[in-house]
């Protein structure tokens, strides 16, 4: 039959390619505010106050970070530190300044040891690399008239969330400086020959702001226990189903009932494609997705059974001709994500071509793509199979 146009129509995918499993934000901003504690190396008879947050709440520590997840559990953040060293009492004047750059990797713990079964507020981190500080030095040339120091850092991160895009932070850091040239007071040079170490400690609290448009951050997101539950039920029913047809091979009652409940009655539509309905009964079944268009694993050929749900939506087309519908094609969790866009792109295009051919205008079709349908187990070949398809979803 010779066709009334062509489909010309754009896919339209709802996922995102790179970041399909990827249901949450994974960038942060972190700003702190605190205390350090210099615990070496000073000029003898030199001392740096020390603050604390109750008795003398000098805050002499900021630090500023960008972080991005690249899991729920391991990311990566770029910090910003500043640290000021003063003079205590009793020890001579002095005022000097560090700064650092250090680029650190971040665990968050309170997910690998799965707090998320008794709390969804409290959150723990660690987080270690290293870093590169510049400690004030007027007198020296090595670095523009400051003292280079390679750092190891590490600390721990306790979280408290506030909202989807907010949390509040304590932070307690370790910094290990390696090469000093100066003391920290900035009045001494260190001997080359004996150690050149120092240590720092930074105690804070901050604000952690997390961005992104999906609704949680990698710190915060997990599945219910309730989901995984229901879950492992479903795949366990499917499995136990999956033996009886092995046994019986055929389809047990117990099976036709798991397909109906979950699909819709899918064989009494196929043998009923000819029966009259109203068309309010055709389009609740069309949109309700009793009628689908099954194929075989990695095929864009229609299985024979499935003519007669192409048939059944095509007669609701012709005797409602300002309806229009979507053509939604899918494919299952197998093989690589982007084949299996292009996998339930071709099912589509080919039930739409079978429409086209039939005289239904290629104007009232609209391509669309989801790709993989994932609701169901993937350990399942039952499951697996009944996800290959092709839906449909009318409107006037």
């Amino acid at each position: 039959m010779e066709t009334t146009g062509k489909v010309t129509n754009e896919a339209i995918t709802d996922t995102l390619p790179k970041d399909r499993k990827k249901n949450y934000n994974r960038w942060s901003l972190n700003l702190n505010g605190g205390i350090n504690v210099g615990i070496r190396p000073f000029t003898t008879g030199y001392y740096a106050t020390t603050p604390n947050y109750i008795s003398n709440p000098n805050l002499n520590h900021y630090d500023f970070n960008i972080r991005k997840m690249f899991n729920t559990k391991f990311g990566l953040r770029l910090g910003f530190v500043y640290d000021n060293f003063k003079a205590e009492t009793k020890s001579p004047p002095f005022d000097n300044n560090m700064y650092r750059v250090d680029l650190q990797g971040v665990m968050n713990l309170h997910r690998i040891m799965k707090w998320e079964e008794f709390t969804d507020t409290f959150g723990w981190q660690f987080h270690f690399g290293p870093g590169f500080s510049f400690l004030e030095g007027p007198r020296t040339t090595t670095f523009n008239n400051y003292d280079n120091i390679f750092s190891i850092v590490g600390g721990t991160t306790f979280l408290v969330k506030v909202s989807n895009r907010w949390a509040l932070s304590a932070d307690y850091t370790i910094v290990s400086n390696l090469t000093h040239h100066l003391t920290l007071d900035g009045k001494t040079k260190v001997d080359p020959s004996l150690s050149r170490t120092g240590t720092v400690y930074n105690t804070s609290l901050g604000i952690t702001l997390y961005l992104g448009k999906k609704q949680k951050h990698a710190d915060w997101y997990w599945e219910k226990n309730t989901t995984k539950r229901e879950f492992n039920h479903l795949l366990a029913r499917i499995e136990d189903l999956e033996n009886k047809i092995a046994e019986k091979g055929d389809l047990t009652e117990e099976v036709k009932n798991y397909i109906n409940n979950n699909f819709g009655d899918l064989q009494n539509t196929v043998n009923n494609l000819n029966n009259n309905y109203t068309n309010v009964e055709m389009k609740n079944m069309i949109n309700g997705q009793y009628v689908n268009v099954f194929f075989d694993f990695d095929e864009t050929r229609i299985t024979p059974g499935s003519i007669s749900a192409i048939n059944f939506l095509i007669k609701y087309l012709n005797a409602n001709p300002n309806a229009s519908v979507d053509v939604i094609g899918y494919a299952d969790e197998l093989g690589d994500f982007n084949y299996n866009i292009n996998l339930s792109k071709r099912r589509a295009e080919r039930v739409m071509e079978m429409i086209v051919r039939s005289g239904i205008d290629a104007k009232r079709l609209k391509l669309v793509v989801k790709g993989e349908d994932n609701s169901v187990p993937k350990e399942s070949k039952l499951a697996r199979q009944l996800v290959r398809r092709v839906a449909f979803k009318v409107s006037e």
